[in-house]
């Protein structure tokens, strides 16, 4: 038995890879979450490089490294300084999204990982509401791809964004696997 199936349910999402409506509203969304994110990503990146506005800088978040158990923390806040920015300077110029967003959302479910014990929201002690946040948008991003509004448009990897989120996720495992390996 053969079923006929409308044409709106083999048209990609709006927004998505491939779609050809004229309708900007998806796109503009993911421009939006591009640049917040990237944006919030950078700022955390160069606060941990160069300590500005009165925090402690590389030195600080090497200390909070060590303080979770990883050998070499003044190498390992530094690169995670660096990916922070350069990756979110990717996400906010559209090149590589999906890659970039990879360690980043790294970097927030650690970040959930070892705040999960302060509990959801901000305390006294602390709170993971925020790194949750920051996981869940890097791992739309990585899902949905840049949108329109973006240098990725139009490359191949662009065109599927499910399958290079696949691919992207499994390196990203990889390279946290060997990172966890040699850091702690």
């Amino acid at each position: 038995m053969t079923t006929n199936m409308d044409a709106s349910e083999t048209r990609p999402l709006p927004g998505s890879a491939g779609h050809e409506g004229t309708d900007p509203g998806p796109a503009i969304g993911l421009l939006l979450l591009r640049l917040v994110v990237g944006g919030l990503f950078i700022a955390s990146g160069t606060e941990k490089f160069f300590g500005w506005a009165g925090t402690p800088g590389r030195e600080g978040f090497a200390d909070s490294l060590a303080g979770f158990g990883f050998t070499q923390p003044g190498l390992l806040a530094t690169i995670t300084a660096v990916v922070e920015i350069v990756a979110g300077l990717l996400l906010i110029i559209g090149l590589l999204s999906a890659l970039a967003a990879v360690p980043l959302l790294g970097i927030s479910v650690a970040g959930v990982v070892f705040r999960f014990e302060e509990g959801l929201f901000l305390t006294d002690t602390g709170g993971f509401a925020f790194e949750l946040l920051l996981a869940a948008a890097t791992a739309a991003l990585v899902f949905s791809g840049p949108g329109r509004f973006a240098l990725d448009n139009g490359r191949p990897y662009f065109k599927f964004p499910l399958r290079s989120a696949i691919v992207f996720l499994a390196l990203g495992g990889i390279i946290t696997a060997v990172v966890l390996f040699l850091f702690r």
